[in-house]
């Protein structure tokens, strides 16, 4: 501040000459220098009756300070509300949300100027003290200038929707406000001077108000006034008579001019004897204040109009988006409250000398990082695009599904017209994706398009949660699937050949396709076209190529089968125009029947949970396509056939520390596939990818990985799902068994899995396995640490020669396929020219591998089939024949026992006629409902005789843990202490159950039970005549003739059932690769181990002892088995044939027979599964040839191919409908490879169709793109 006199705005406050004034915290103080009156002649007056306008831009807080003549300490005061905002100074504190732009109009009226002459005569006399003595205040008022101040600035009433359109339009405003003002001014008399009739009109159209604030205002200077521009312009002509009749004609203060008290003393007017020096504050740390407080101000007021934005469009921004905003806005209004509290007593401590001149910039820097800084709020507004983007297309007609709003069922419920174009989007693929602005023109043209009724709908699958891999339109038709990806299908029929068919003429009824199928590759029939270059062909609808079923002469795409002569074609070539042309009919058949069949090559894919066998399939068919990392790179259309996913850690540049942060990269979307992120398996189910290599058809049969996570009964599961997918082919050319190349031990899961996959092949098969390993870039591109366990564990295999040998082992690395997935991402991973060594050598195995199994014998699939298919027969009757051999041997017992009783017993006629009978034990398996959870520790089962009374004991299981148990299938049934157990909710998490508190080792899963039954048969050839008028002797020897016949028979069941059992176990063990397990002895232990429990229970030993002969005796006829194949005796081991035919002898035994057939039943239903099969096929570029095998003329002519395809998925309403009746029903696709290969045609089989699209659509792996609820074909 001035050491000498100084002036200082009013801002609405009322002081007379003379008034104290207290620098330090800019107040006026209720003192006068002078007791009374000032002495008359002491005050000089001037008229000034000036009028000042102007008009300016004030974008901060210090640009209105400027304008209104305040300075940086006062400004300062002002914040700190020490200085109350009156007056035109409303102004600085109005709300930036009601203020349309910056522009502001500034009107002055000075009428009069006071100025106190201290040298005048009396003054000395008329002071109120002559000493001062305390520092109460600093500054005396020595002058006052009259008049009036005014500031205008617009306000729009219709909100920030018209503000971010008008601010052109309020400039002009202002400056014909200004114009008119001006001209008042300077002609009075010109009274009817306003604005132009079309300026008024086109204000008032527009909603324009003003806001007016002024030290003369009809309610005081407390308050601002509101108006149109017409009424803005009235009040205008009215200020010169409002301040005129206000303050004695004066007007109000618009200024003060101040003295410092210690002047008085120089002029000897009053002694001062107190520090009155007023310190003034760093004007630099002042300046950052009012900047900081500023820039937090404005990014509120940008955040605040962005949230009002915000809830007019609840279906785009989600409400939790628009609560964390409010959040931080109120935490920036706090932090900004508490500086502005604090800084009143900094400005007073400083001017009074008590602080540094910079103890302003020390409380800033305190503040600072307390609340969210201007970036970081200005960032919240990151919706802006979203919203602007959801006006437009709802202004142009379109339905919005987002948050909170109905789904696309309703909308398609409501639907009167035949098409809806759906467009699916996220928030990043609008900002991001390179397809955005060609789709967003698309649905614009949609929009626009009147030609055609139809309704359009824009998903916001941020608000349904649902992953994107890109933006793309989808063309339903009557609620159905009609065009996956509209703008790729327009690409595609643009850049290939298309063939249509005519209405009416197709089939949607088959189930399958033949196999012997060829893909059609033959001319253009137009007269313009070439007539020896041949094209492939696709359909006009489904976008599949299209193939020739040789044995029907029909033609087959994904939309059914057709007659081959009711189709059309149309091909790319830009002579042809845009007409279609038929083929005459002898010509196409005779050029169909000469395309040339693919060669088949089928490989089983078989590996461990975790090992990156679906990585694998997508990097070998990703290096089927592209001879190089750098064409793939360049081509930028990565193959995904399986949903992937794996982690990268990368530095961040934003943090100088060279922080690490972890990207999560995933590819691929399917309903049945993971990712393979937390440890699940990626496969789900068998899938069958299809490759063409030249004139050969490769197919990769992927299979889920054994050793699930979801338990042994899930690899079970699995085993099934592959074997059904087998079926459909005669031969397996080869077997790939995938491993890691860095297991150094032989783990349990290593052995079990390796074991696993071995049980399940026919060792006719040994020969067309081939070790595959993957990730080898590690070992040197070998089997690295692997390769010692698993060479001890094939030495195992006597009976077929197994090893790791160059023809049978192929080393790959994937990591460069995840540097081609994650640059897809817009992630670099680096070490390009590794991943480029990579590549080349994983294309060189790929190469080797196809080549060797070509010259491989095929495997006879059903040799496997049988195979599995008798294993499981065997397995379900390994456990009823057990128990029914038990029984007989109980039923033999008994009947001893009642024989001896009537030898050594008296017994009277009428019990020797009721001994006329042969009893028989059995058992009969129940289904218990729900799978559940039963202890069989001692101190949890009961012991005791049956309730009917029998002597015999049972085992009751007291304690249901867990009833039901929804682990379900992932526990094998009937097994104590299954692992999976573990995750059973009656387990804590130390492995013992809730309930009783033993170890789930003691506890085990029942799908079924079992309980005994006695039956006595009565002998139908003794005639009551006999019994009439035998003796007793005679009825006595009768009985006991019946009891030793019935126990020869029983025996003869007995032995029947024992050789069946050993019989079953010897033929897996001749046939599979993987030594036999009895399983017959595993379950007769755990009857023995519950036999024991009843013993200490009281029980009878002779159960005990039959088990423990049955036992002894079986384990002697395997040793008799054993031996008789050492000899060769090839006739003592049964083959397939033999096998159902020894298991219907079983069913067929006259006593025991339909009890075991009836345990087998139900033990089956208690145990039911489903299972289901998709496939998908894709080409190899023409780098495959390169290494000296002859490219084929056909790949060399052949046009129809775009260079950077993409295939899209369109079906017909009539095959939806024909679909929906079939009994199996599935799912196809097809994408088109480049250059001129053939294309991938996708299928899926035994899937129940679901109710209508689009609440069933589903994401298949190799595509990306959403597929239709069915399809009733299986390729």
């Amino acid at each position: 501040m001035s050491l000498g006199t100084w002036s200082r705005p009013a801002l609405g406050q009322t002081a007379q000459l003379g008034a104290l004034y207290d620098a330090r915290s800019d107040t006026f103080i209720r003192r006068s220098l002078f007791k009374d009156a000032i002495p008359e002649g002491s005050v000089n007056m001037k008229h000034l009756n000036s009028t000042t306008v102007s008009n300016g831009d004030a974008r901060t807080f210090k640009d209105k300070c400027n304008q209104l003549g305040i300075d940086a300490e006062l400004g300062a005061s002002i914040l700190a509300n020490l200085v109350p905002a009156e007056g035109c100074a409303q102004y600085l504190a109005a709300d930036r949300a009601d203020i349309v732009g910056h522009t502001f109009l500034r009107y002055t009226v000075t009428t009069v100027e006071q100025e106190l002459n201290l040298a005048a005569k009396g003054i000395r006399e008329s002071l109120a003290f002559s000493t001062l003595d305390n520092d109460t205040a600093t500054h005396v008022v020595v002058g006052v200038r009259w008049g009036g101040k005014y500031i205008i600035c617009p306000e729009s009433t219709s909100g920030p929707r018209v503000r971010d359109n008008i601010q052109e339009d309020m400039d002009s405003v202002m400056h014909q406000l200004g114009c008119l003002l001006q001209t008042s001014d300077e002609d009075e008399d010109e009274t009817d001077k306003t604005m132009s009739a079309p300026e008024k009109q086109q204000q008032e159209s527009a909603s324009h108000k003003l806001l007016i604030f002024g030290d003369a205002l009809p309610d005081g200077p407390s308050t601002y006034i509101t108006a149109t521009a017409s009424g803005a312009e009235s009040f205008a002509r009215g200020i010169r008579p409002l301040v005129s009749s206000t303050g004695d004609v004066k007007g109000t203060p618009i200024m003060y001019t101040l003295m410092p008290l210690s002047l008085l003393a120089f002029f000897r007017l009053l002694d001062v004897n107190v520090d009155l020096t007023v310190h003034q504050s760093n004007p630099e740390c002042l300046e950052k204040l009012m900047q900081h407080l500023d820039d937090n101000q404005a990014a509120r007021t940008v955040l605040e109009r962005y949230v009002s934005r915000c809830r007019r469009y609840p279906r785009v921004v989600p409400l939790d988006h628009v609560r964390s905003i409010n959040t931080q806005i109120r935490v920036s209004e706090a932090v900004d409250m508490g500086l502005e509290q604090e800084l009143a007593d900094t400005l007073k401590a400083v001017r009074s000398g008590k602080a540094k001149p910079d103890g302003v910039g020390h409380l800033l820097r305190s503040f600072q990082g307390r609340g969210p800084s201007p970036a970081r709020l200005s960032s919240m507004a990151s919706l802006t695009g979203k919203i602007d983007f959801a006006k437009e297309i709802i202004l142009e007609g379109s339905e919005y599904v987002g948050f909170g709003s109905c789904g696309l069922d309703t909308l398609l419920a409501r639907n009167r017209h035949d098409d809806t174009y759906v467009l699916y989007f996220n928030d990043q693929m609008r900002q991001e994706s390179g397809l955005w602005k060609d789709t967003f023109m698309l649905l614009l043209e949609l929009l626009r398009d009147d030609n055609k009724e139809k309704m359009v709908v824009v998903i916001d699958c941020d608000a349904i949660g649902q992953s994107l891999e890109k933006p793309y339109i989808s063309q339903l038709r009557h609620r159905r699937l009609f065009i996956e990806d509209l703008l790729e299908h327009r690409k595609v029929l643009a850049a290939n050949c298309v063939m249509r068919y005519q209405a009416g003429n197709l089939d949607t009824s088959l189930t399958s396709k033949p196999l012997q199928r060829r893909a059609v590759r033959i001319p253009c029939p137009h007269s313009s076209c070439a007539g020896t270059l041949c094209c492939n062909w696709i359909c006009h609808l489904c976008q599949s190529p299209v193939e020739y079923g040789y044995v029907d002469d029909r033609i087959y795409c994904d939309c059914g089968a057709t007659p081959f002569d009711r189709w059309h074609f149309k091909c790319n070539d830009p002579a042809h125009g845009t007409g279609w042309v038929g083929y005459d009919r002898e010509a196409l058949l005779a050029r169909l029947k000469a395309l040339e069949p693919f060669e088949e090559l089928n490989i089983l894919i078989l590996g461990e949970t975790g090992v990156g066998k679906s990585t694998w399939i997508n990097a070998f068919v990703n290096y089927l396509t592209y001879g190089s990392l750098d064409d793939a790179i360049q081509t930028g259309d990565l193959k995904c056939l399986i949903p992937c996913s794996f982690s990268t850690q990368l530095k961040d540049p934003s943090d100088p520390q060279g922080r690490f942060v972890q990207k999560d990269i995933k590819i691929g979307k399917s309903q049945h596939e993971h990712d393979g992120a937390r440890g699940q398996s990626a496969t789900q189910c068998t899938s069958v990818y299809t490759v063409d290599v030249g004139k050969t058809r490769v197919r990769l049969i992927d299979t889920p990985g054994i050793g699930d996570t979801k338990g042994l009964a899930q690899d079970n599961q699995n085993m099934a799902d592959i074997l059904r997918v087998l079926r459909t082919y005669d031969k397996l050319h080869g077997i790939m068994i995938l491993l890691k190349p860095n297991a150094a031990r032989l783990t349990v899961m290593f052995r079990f899995c390796v074991k696993q996959l071995l049980t399940q092949l026919h060792k006719n098969a040994a020969n067309n396995i081939v070790f595959g390993f993957t990730n080898t870039r590690g070992s040197n591109y070998k089997p690295g640490d692997t390769f010692k366990p698993l060479e001890a564990l094939l030495t195992e295999y006597k009976q077929v020669k197994m090893g790791l040998f160059e023809h049978n082992v192929y080393c790959f690395d994937s990591e460069s396929f995840r540097y081609l997935a994650a640059q897809q991402k817009g992630i670099d991973m680096g070490f390009l020219e590794d991943n480029t060594r990579s590549w080349e050598y994983s294309v060189s195995e790929s190469k080797r591998l196809l080549k060797h199994i070509q010259g491989l014998t095929p495997h006879q699939v059903r040799s496997t089939i049988n195979l599995n298919e008798t294993r499981d027969m065997i397995v379900k009757l390994t456990e009823p024949m057990t128990l029914i051999a038990q029984s007989i041997q109980t039923s033999i017992a008994i009947n001893n026992d009642q024989i001896k009783q009537l030898r050594n017993t008296e017994l009277s006629r009428t019990e020797l006629e009721k001994s006329l009978y042969v009893q028989r034990e059995t058992v009969e398996s129940y289904d218990v409902g729900e799978p559940r959870t039963v202890c069989t520790h001692s101190d949890c089962v009961e012991v005791r005789n049956d309730f009917a009374g029998r002597d015999e004991t049972v085992v009751i299981y007291k304690t249901m843990c867990h009833k039901p148990c929804f682990l379900g299938a992932q526990v094998k049934r009937n097994q104590k202490g299954d692992p999976q157990l573990r995750g059973c909710h009656a387990m804590d998490g130390d492995g013992f159950c809730r309930a009783c508190g033993h170890n789930y080792m003691d506890h085990m899963h029942i799908y079924y039970d079992y309980r005994s039954l006695t039956y006595r048969h009565e002998n139908q050839t003794v005639s009551q005549e006999l019994i009439k008028n035998a003796s007793d002797i005679d009825l006595q020897q009768k009985a006991i003739e019946l009891k030793k016949t019935a126990i020869e028979e029983f025996k003869l069941e007995h032995t029947q059932v024992q050789e069946a059992a050993i019989q079953f176990g010897f033929f897996l063990k001749r046939h599979a690769i993987e030594p036999y397990n009895d399983a017959t002895v595993e379950y007769v232990e755990y009857l023995i181990h519950q036999e024991k429990m009843k013993i200490k229970s009281g029980g009878k030993k002779e159960t005990l002892a039959m088990l423990q002969k049955y036992r002894a005796e079986h384990l002697e006829k395997v040793q008799a088995l054993t031996k008789a194949m050492e000899r060769g005796d090839a006739d003592s081991v049964l083959d397939d044939q033999g096998v159902r035919q020894l298991v219907d002898s079983l069913y067929g035994l006259p006593h025991f027979g339909e009890d075991l057939k009836r345990i087998v039943r139900t033990n089956e239903k208690a145990a039911e599964a489903t299972f289901r099969e998709k496939s998908c096929n894709v080409s190899a570029g023409r780098h495959w040839d390169r290494d000296g095998r002859a490219r084929t003329r056909r790949s060399e002519s052949v046009r129809g191919q775009p260079d950077q395809p993409a295939r899209t998925r369109r079906t017909s309403t009539a095959a939806h409908a024909a679909a929906a009746q079939a009994a199996h029903t599935g799912h196809m696709m097809t994408m088109m490879p480049p250059n001129g290969q053939t294309g991938i045609s996708v299928a899926v089989r035994g899937y129940q169709p679901q109710p209508p699209v689009p609440s069933g659509f589903f994401w298949f792996p190799g595509a990306r793109r959403r597929l239709r609820d069915f399809w009733p074909f299986s390729g």
